[in-house]
């Protein structure tokens, strides 16, 4: 090829690959901040309205990313809160696209613990508003996410994982995987890990309860009413705190 026609040939590409690299360039700084505005808004349920907000932030990024682990995971956590707070109509709706966001999450990072657990969450968020058969359906799913989830992180969320888990066991019947020492196990762990978490010592409550042992109960539920609630919890520890003390009157 003469020199003349490839110098040409080149000065010609010039300009689409300078294209192409800014906008490479410029779409990261742009999907990290609407990730990080994203984080700000969302609020684990204390503030329905900033959670969707977050939401439909994370779904302009998909839709120019839609292979982006980081806000695959952050739009299944945001969908699981807003389902979880939304009417009942709604929360269907919400709960299968947070499914479809974290199995899609989890194909792009295997060995990502958001994918896990909050994909965990969206079947077990699903499972509560479905009928019976397709809730026992999913107890299985719920409980892979979840042993997953511990496998790789288990502090993650406060090690809510072990409450999930904690309370599939409590809650389900023998037949069916449920055992009453091994919910206990569940959370008793999972209090030792995460000790700040009232949600699982109130779960761990509830089980020495239901296992005649009445003074460890109480100890839980005491603790509990002294402890300090989250800044980003806040709402939620509250409600967990009357819970507590409902069944300290009991």
């Amino acid at each position: 090829m003469p020199i003349r026609l490839l110098v040409f040939l080149l000065l010609s590409l010039l300009p689409l690959v300078a294209l192409r690299l800014e906008r490479a360039v410029g779409a990261a700084p742009s999907s990290r901040a609407s990730l990080e505005a994203a984080d700000a808004l969302f609020s684990y349920g204390e503030d329905h309205a900033r959670d969707q907000q977050a939401l439909t932030l994370l779904e302009r990024v998909l839709a120019r990313e839609p292979q982006s682990y980081q806000a695959l995971w952050r739009a299944t956590r945001a969908a699981y809160h807003v389902g979880d707070e939304a009417e009942e109509r709604a929360k269907v709706a919400s709960f299968e696209r947070g499914i479809q966001w974290g199995q899609q999450a989890v194909a792009q990072q295997p060995e990502g613990v958001e994918g896990h657990f909050w994909l965990g969450a969206n079947y077990g968020g699903l499972s509560s508003v479905k009928g019976l058969v397709q809730a026992l359906a999913m107890v299985q799913q719920v409980r892979t996410e979840m042993e997953t989830a511990l496998r790789l992180q288990a502090d993650y969320e406060q090690g809510s994982a072990y409450r999930a888990l904690g309370e599939l066991a409590r809650q389900l019947p023998g037949v069916l995987g449920g055992s009453r020492k091994r919910a206990l196990a569940y959370l008793e762990q999972g209090v030792r890990v995460a000790p700040q978490n009232l949600a699982l010592k109130l779960s761990l409550a509830r089980a020495y309860r239901e296992a005649d042992q009445h003074e460890a109960s109480r100890q839980q539920l005491r603790e509990i009413l002294h402890m300090p609630r989250r800044p980003a919890r806040a709402i939620a520890d509250s409600r967990t705190q009357d819970k507590a003390r409902q069944l300290l009157a009991q």
